[in-house]
């Protein structure tokens, strides 16, 4: 890999460049703002309150399904749209705009950078996104969405959600562009942090799936406008998303993931990272293969639903197995690191070390997937993957909410809340994946209708049973998400945070909580991937010798 360094010219202008002016307050400086700050706590909030409703909506769902027999509650249609709405919810309300706002907010901190690269496109990014997510649940409200009964409602939902894809993916281009453009002089990419790193490899990889997805979705809106030709009509537009929520494209999703934990590990160890570059490929191994577009179910002319082709042939099951490699080998780092260090227990480890808990589970999971003779996909297994995946990686997003609060918030968010808030979800999402899980293993079907025409009678009541306490855990996992939500929105009692609470050890940690406009008056020598780390322990050599 050839090693580039940032463009000094831009470090150089924003140096000279005169004050800017005081920022506008009130109404004005959220609507009209191209601040990377603004912007990611729009994301992180905005996302946080869909994502508590989905996750009240599986809850429903699982509480419906606890008789397969009949549908009590809502009716077997409006159960079957509620399944999608919590996946749609889930990922692309949700998850994936979560990670996209953090990375907002911290990337150009972590690169020394001024600002995120296109700020203004992020910003409209944030507010198209936000538009077509509500235009996306309405379509639910008047019978749209995957298996409605009204057209139009339907093709609202995919016109919706195709906006949701472009919007997301023009805020990871300024994302990914900020790392590969506006670093700091001296900052190799070999020095990139490695949250800024999996943003570059992850979001590269999401830059390659979302316009894939879009296009499938332009492709399926026409057919549903004019004349329902070879799609399925409003039954087949759901395979034409669901192949973001099965492996391997479920996986890139979680990269970001990775690098938070990578990012707080070594801080609360209190020493480096142990084996930077390890670490980075591993990362980008585990973006690599997270690339999923070749993995989708393969459209037929007559309309019928025919299984993917891709199903239990080897490229598939390879890319199972291989999946487990990158993780493993990361814990395996990780664990080194913590080993070595002396470590200070925090919200942040501890939250990250949980999430990373359930993602692991969850690609394991996929490993057993790819095992033709266990004959699990189909089946709620994969739901139950999907769920661990997924909200794996969004209490390790939390954790990382709680490590950078002072550069989003100007504050630490409050333990108890926190940490309580982040442990429901961890036991709701462990209570409801392994729920499903079991459900998929004795052969409940992955739809949520019709689903137990191959579990055998004798195994009928423990598969309702199952159900229904994968409701209740999410369930748990929606009040967990509250929880976060009011820590977020408390101020911890006491002084401020101060710039660098936690010790850490790359380049946000040397800007002011909350950052000032063009974030840094100075910048440290940029000579290792750990440069605050590195200022703080020269200063410290530099008193020791003094005082002898």
């Amino acid at each position: 890999m050839t090693v580039t360094e940032a463009p000094r010219d831009a470090a150089l202008e924003a140096a000279a460049a005169p004050s800017p002016s005081a920022p506008p307050t009130g109404l004005a400086a959220v609507v009209g703002s191209g601040d990377p700050r603004t912007i990611g706590k729009l994301f992180v909030g905005t996302s946080l309150l869909f994502l508590i409703a989905s996750a009240v909506v599986g809850s429903l769902v699982g509480i419906e399904q606890y008789d397969t027999a009949g549908t009590e509650i809502f009716g077997a249609d409006t159960t079957l749209r509620m399944f999608t709405l919590q996946a749609t919810g889930l990922l692309f309300l949700g998850v994936l705009p979560l990670l996209v706002g953090l990375a907002t907010a911290i990337v150009p901190l972590q690169v020394g950078a001024a600002t995120v690269a296109f700020p203004r496109a992020s910003a409209a990014a944030y507010w198209v996104w936000l538009v077509s997510s509500g235009l996306v649940l309405a379509s639910y409200a008047i019978d749209g969405g995957p298996f409605g009964t009204e057209p139009e409602a339907v093709s609202l939902y995919i016109a919706g959600l195709i906006a949701v894809l472009v919007a997301l993916a023009v805020a990871t281009v300024s994302v990914v562009t900020t790392v590969a453009t506006l670093r700091a002089p001296g900052m190799s990419l070999r020095r990139t942090p490695l949250f800024s790193w999996s943003m570059l490899v992850g979001g590269s990889v999401w830059l390659l799936t979302l316009p894939v997805l879009a296009g499938v979705l332009l492709v399926t809106y026409l057919d549903l406008r004019y004349g329902e030709q070879f799609l399925g009509g409003s039954g087949g537009v759901w395979n034409r998303v669901a192949w973001t929520l099965w492996q391997p494209t479920l996986y890139v999703v979680a990269v970001p993931a990775l690098g938070i934990i990578a990012d707080i590990v070594p801080v609360f160890a209190r020493r480096r990272h142990q084996r930077h570059r390890s670490a980075m490929f591993l990362i980008g191994l585990a973006a690599a293969l997270g690339f999923g577009a070749w993995a989708q179910l393969g459209a037929t002319i007559d309309g019928s639903d025919a299984p993917a082709v891709w199903i239990n042939e080897a490229p598939w099951q390879a890319v199972g197995f291989l999946a487990v490699v990158p993780v493993l080998g990361l814990l395996g780092l990780w664990t080194g690191t913590l080993g070595r260090g002396k470590v200070k227990l925090g919200t942040p480890l501890i939250l990250a070390g949980m999430g990373g808990l359930l993602v692991f589970l969850g690609v394991a999971a996929g490993a057993a997937t790819v095992i033709g003779e266990l004959d699990l996909s189909g089946t709620t297994w994969m739901t139950g993957q999907t769920t661990l995946v997924l909200l794996g990686t969004l209490v390790v997003a939390l954790g990382g909410v709680a490590f950078w609060a002072p550069k989003l918030y100007g504050k630490l968010l409050p333990d108890v809340l926190s940490r309580l808030g982040g442990t429901l979800v961890f036991l709701g999402a462990l209570v409801a994946g392994i729920a499903l899980a079991v459900a998929g293993a004795l052969s409940q079907s992955r739809l949520v209708t019709g689903g137990a025409t191959a579990v055998d009678s004798g195994d009928l009541d423990t598969v309702e049973t199952l159900n229904l306490v994968s409701g209740i855990g999410l369930g748990v996992a929606a009040l967990g998400l509250v929880v976060a939500a009011l820590a977020m929105a408390k101020r911890r009692s006491g002084d401020g945070p101060g710039d660098d609470p936690w010790d850490g050890h790359t380049l946000e940690w040397a800007t002011s909580s909350p950052p000032a406009v063009g974030h840094f008056a100075t910048l440290p020598a940029i000579t290792s991937e750990a440069p605050v780390y590195d200022a703080r322990h020269a200063a410290a050599a530099s008193k020791t010798e003094a005082s002898a």
